[in-house]
C-alpha cells in the first residue's frame, strides 16, 4: 500500500490569496470612507446642538457667560451631563468647537470643518447653512 503524499500550498498560491484579500479589503475601506465622514458630521451636528442647549441652560441658571467662553470644559463638568466634557468640546474631526456668547447671552457653538463638509457635500448656500444650523452662526458684529 502506497502512502499518498500530502499536497501543501505553494508560496505563489498563498501570495495570490493574500492579494485577493487585500483587494477586497481595499474596496471595502474605500466605500467606508464616505460613511465615516457622514458619521463625523452627524456626531458634530448633534453634539454642537446639545452643547449649545446646555450652555444656554447654564446661563439661565446664573452662570456667567464670560465663564462659558473662557472655561467651557469647567461649565460642562459642573453641569454633570457628560462623562468626558473635554472630548465633547471637539467635533467629529477632533477640532475644538468655537464657542461664542453674544451680548444678549445667546450661545453659539461652531465647527468650521462641519460647515465646510456640509457645504461641499450638499452644495448649499451660506444663507441655507445659517438657517439650518442657526446655533453655529452668531449675529454679524457691526462696527
Amino acid at each position: 500500500m502506497k502512502k499518498k503524499a500530502k499536497k501543501a500550498l505553494t508560496l505563489i498560491e498563498i501570495m495570490i490569496v493574500m492579494l485577493i484579500l487585500g483587494l477586497i479589503s481595499g474596496l471595502f475601506m474605500f466605500n467606508m470612507k464616505g460613511s465615516l465622514e457622514e458619521g463625523k458630521a452627524f456626531k458634530t451636528e448633534q453634539a454642537s446642538q446639545q452643547i449649545q442647549e446646555i450652555f444656554s441652560m447654564q446661563i439661565a441658571m446664573g452662570v456667567d457667560p464670560e465663564t462659558i467662553q473662557k472655561e467651557p470644559e469647567l461649565v460642562l463638568k459642573n453641569a454633570k451631563m457628560f462623562k468626558d466634557p473635554k472630548s465633547m468640546l471637539k467635533d467629529g474631526w477632533g477640532v475644538p468647537y468655537q464657542i461664542e456668547v453674544s451680548e444678549d447671552d445667546e450661545v453659539f457653538v461652531r465647527s468650521e470643518k462641519f460647515l465646510t463638509y456640509v457645504q461641499k457635500q450638499k452644495n448649499i448656500s451660506e444663507e441655507a447653512l445659517k438657517e439650518k444650523y442657526s446655533w453655529m452662526f452668531p449675529p454679524a458684529k457691526i462696527g
